[in-house]
């Protein structure tokens, strides 16, 4: 390889320099996509003229959507045989030391799956690296062969040769390099001696060939077999398959190859590759050096493997071991649901979804205390059983990419579609490569499927579906529902004190939401509804909550069923004022009930604590947690059940999230807090939402009646928040609760400097969790579990006839909610499905007479009038 050292140019004064001279030609030459911000585009003129950019756009399409960033070059001249660099302003020095400019603008931050264009005024492409839709260039440099020094208006892998990550060798330079050699499948001018594939797997985990660090081997070997699958999108290369099968279950037939970069081969190609033996993190593959991979001819891609699980397999994921690398189907028997739809995943940064083997993964706080052992049992099994369903190539907006009439067919035209993907389904004959990467099992699709692939486990329903006895009728329905950012005072409604908008960007999206939220409260059909995340902009005409409930009711024909809200009333020199606000966040709380139902006597709104602990400093000084944090209040109205004699208090609450630190969670343990650390899986600021569990408690305590305690509490079924408001005692879940510190009620100190150890509970009975330990309303990742609870009193235990959760938002795809964001030209739909992130809770009370007597839920349970059982 030789080079020919030229200086950087940039022109503040033009002379002299075309605007694309004769013999001029210009191009991409080098691109870097390093660690963190190391990311420069080199741009090459091999002619014998200087040029002016004038009309040049450096361009960069932003996860390969279609869509172009640019930055316009016209000011700059590129001497003839010559480069420039254009480079992050963050990068490392070595990359700033040849930069002729460094910038922040978007176009310069880029990741593997960004496609860089060269454009002309007109936006036509002159020269491009990267394919839309497909990871090309994560964490690599390339740089083009000098034979190809010209442009091509569609990127050409084999043009360019493929430097490791952050080596910027020869950025800077008009390089002159040679393309390798083509490789011919020779072993020193000889036929070479090929290593079987199934040798490669071995029997174990790791391929036999391996013996420990550096995991991969001195010697290179010789393989042969079928292309089965190309792959561009996590990793580069492409999946072989053995030409002769071993018949040994234990050893796989296929395996991978890391080419790379993208290579140009097809399934059915057989071909004869050579490279090292690796062990990469924990993937066996074959690692080719250069393009060492040689077509020998063409043959029928083999017969997917159909998957089954030995009786000599520990786990799952042993079963997954088996099979790494090769061309497998999942067959209706292997029963492998869905434990999260096709939706964003942040660890491989990209869609897909995620399958688990015969059940869905239930969070492991749901049915045991956080923390413990049979908690962390479940978390471990959760992870045996995963396996994630992956396209070789990025997914386009709005799109499956083996599921093409996803979402797309409305054959009866109910407003509905019947392409859809739920949690809790059982996905059989999708076919595909077996791969591992971030940490997990992978399965990269090659066949086509349709809704006839899957088992509806859990079919959508029209309406909560709820158990009667004659004997046992219910006379009042509450529920819960998170109405997901419902605001109004972008679209006319009143002003928001208290924050920006949340919720729907454009009218449009807002039309959906609203639509959304309004079918499904009308099938909720609740006599209350404890509402979550609705606008806090007060309860005048214009407030969110009165225009839901003024939209509400002219979608009811039967006005003994119209709702009315909660609100506070400020009483000014005799003017009523219903423009008071629910605490001071841009969300909050609210209920909506029937009158002719229920009469509405007190309105309670129940202050929550806020924290205000000292500063949590990083080793530079720096803030990394101010110790300012606050709850949302609990509005907590108290009514009379018509024809019953006893009040009934429904407290509404939103505790604080798992996502936003709180002082626990950034303080060293040397000074009571967790550094960050997640140990038992709570998220943060448990301590926080169990200091407001307290409090919620305590302040219920002075309210008389029946009451039931509803929301979101971002807590599990098992964690510390429920078990306080539940039956927690040190006795029966062996383990410490505690408060957090320095935590006020308005002006009134809760917890001091030190928190507060927590040895007591507040008897509230969790119905949902009672009656079904596995249900669950949220889907977090590929786990599932309970956020939005129904606890009552004792008192009204034998009062309940039913409860559950409608699975109408938590399983169903994000592709489906209001928003238009990656969409691309997916379908709106203006049913109930997906009109939130969380499913309603609903519990069905008789409060008026002829219940069944029993004393207690549980007597219920014992009796066996309802035990529900989770598909």
């Amino acid at each position: 390889m030789t080079r020919t050292n030229k200086k950087q140019w940039l022109a503040l004064a033009i002379t002299s320099a075309l605007a694309g001279g004769a013999n001029a030609e210009i191009f991409l030459s080098q691109y870097v996509e390093g660690s963190g911000y190391n990311k420069a585009v080199e741009i090459a003129n091999s002619g014998d003229l200087d040029v002016q950019l004038l009309g040049y756009q450096l361009a960069k399409s932003p996860n390969g959507d279609g869509s172009w960033s640019t930055l316009d070059l016209s000011s700059y001249v590129i001497p003839a045989k010559s480069v420039l660099v254009f480079a992050n302003s963050r990068a490392d020095d070595t990359i700033l030391g040849v930069a002729t400019l460094s910038t922040s603008d978007q176009v310069l931050n880029f990741n593997g799956d960004d496609p860089i264009a060269l454009m002309d005024s007109n936006g036509q492409i002159i020269d491009m690296i990267g394919t839309m839709g497909e990871n090309f260039g994560a964490d690599k440099t390339l740089v083009r062969y000098t034979p190809f020094h010209q442009p091509s208006a569609s990127y050409q892998p084999d043009q360019w040769a493929t430097l490791s990550k952050n080596d910027v060798t020869g950025l800077g330079q008009l390089d002159d390099i040679t393309p390798p050699e083509p490789f011919q499948c020779l072993d020193n001018g000889s036929a070479p001696s090929f290593t079987d594939i199934q040798a490669i797997q071995g029997e174990g985990s790791r391929s036999p060939y391996i013996n420990g660090y550096p995991y991969i081997t001195s010697e290179q070997h010789f393989v042969q077999g079928v292309v089965t699958a190309v792959s561009s999108g996590i990793n580069q290369g492409f999946y072989l398959e053995a030409l002769q099968d071993d018949h040994n279950p234990l050893t796989s037939n296929g395996l991978y190859v890391y080419t790379q970069a993208n290579p140009s081969l097809s399934a059915g190609d057989v071909v004869c590759v050579r490279g090292q033996i690796q062990e990469f993190y924990g993937q066996t593959q074959l690692k080719l050096n250069e393009q060492d991979w040689f077509k020998q001819g063409e043959q029928a891609v083999p017969q997917a493997t159909a998957m089954e699980v030995l009786e000599s397999d520990e786990n799952f994921e042993q079963t997954l071991e088996r099979y790494e690398g090769m061309l497998v189907r999942l067959p209706k028997a292997l029963d492998m649901r869905i434990s999260r739809t096709f939706g964003y995943d942040y660890g491989a940064r990209r869609n897909n979804m995620v399958l688990t083997h015969e059940r869905v993964n239930l969070h492991p706080n749901q049915q045991f205390a956080a923390g413990s052992d049979e908690a962390k049992a479940q978390s471990e099994d959760n992870g045996l059983r995963r396996l994630f369903v992956e396209s070789p190539t990025a997914a386009p907006n709005g799109k499956v990419p083996y599921y093409p009439e996803f979402g797309r067919t409305d054959v009866d035209q109910d407003g509905s579609t019947e392409d859809y993907i739920r949690i809790n389904d059982t996905l059989f004959d999708i076919e595909g490569v077996i791969g591992y990467s971030y940490g997990d099992y992978r399965l990269f699709v090659t066949n086509t499927i349709s809704a006839d692939n899957f088992v509806r486990n859990t079919p959508r329903t029209e309406a909560p579906e709820l158990a009667e006895q004659p004997w046992n009728k219910k006379d009042l329905r509450v529920a819960t529902f998170n109405v997901l950012n419902y605001f109004t005072s972008p679209f006319g409604g009143d002003e928001n004190r208290f924050g920006g908008n949340r919720g729907a960007s454009n009218f449009a999206e807002f039309e959906v939401q609203q639509e959304k939220i309004l079918n499904a409260l009308i099938k909720l059909d609740a006599d209350i509804v404890g509402l979550m995340e609705i606008e806090n902009n007060g309860f005048g005409d214009n407030g969110a909550i009165a225009q839901l409930v003024r939209e509400l009711n002219a979608r009811i024909d039967n006005k003994k069923l119209h709702y009315d809200f909660v609100s506070l009333d400020s009483n000014q020199d005799g003017v009523t004022d219903k423009l008071d606000a629910v605490g001071t966040d841009a969300i909050t709380t609210g209920v909506i009930y029937r009158p002719k139902q229920v009469k509405l006597k007190k309105v309670n709104v129940l202050e929550m604590p806020r924290q205000v602990a000292p500063e949590v400093l990083n080793d530079d000084g720096k803030v990394i947690e101010d110790g300012k944090n606050y709850q949302r209040n609990t509005l907590a109205p108290t009514f009379k059940v018509k024809g019953a004699k006893e009040k009934l208090t429904v407290a509404v609450n939103h505790f604080k999230s798992k996502g936003s630190k709180c002082w626990e969670d950034a303080a060293p343990v040397a000074e009571g807090g967790q550094a960050g650390k997640d140990t038992d899986q709570q998220g943060s600021c448990e301590n926080f939402r169990v200091a407001a569990a307290v409090a919620l408690g305590d302040a219920l305590e002075a309210i008389k009646g029946h009451k039931i305690v509803l929301g979101d509490f971002n807590a599990y079924g098992k964690e510390d928040p429920l078990l306080i408001l539940t039956d927690y005692s040190q006795e029966k879940y062996g383990k410490t609760i505690r408060a957090a510190r320095n935590t006020f009620i308005g002006e009134q100190e809760q917890f001091g400097d030190d928190g507060a150890v927590i040895d007591h509970s507040y008897g509230y009975v969790n119905v949902l969790g009672e009656m079904h330990p596995q249900g669950w309303s949220y889907s977090y990742n590929d786990e599932v579990g309970a956020l939005d609870h129904i606890l009552i009193s004792s008192s009204l235990s034998k009062h309940v006839v039913d409860a559950t959760e409608w699975h109408i938002n938590a399983a169903e795809s994000t592709l489906f909610d209001y928003n238009d964001e990656y969409k691309g030209d997916f379908p709106k739909y203006q049913d109930h499905y997906r009109s939130s992130d969380h499913d309603p809770a609903v519990i069905d009370l008789n409060m008026r007479g002829g219940s069944v007597g029993l004393v207690g839920l549980s007597a219920m349970l014992l009796l066996g009038l309802r035990r529900r059982k989770q598909g």
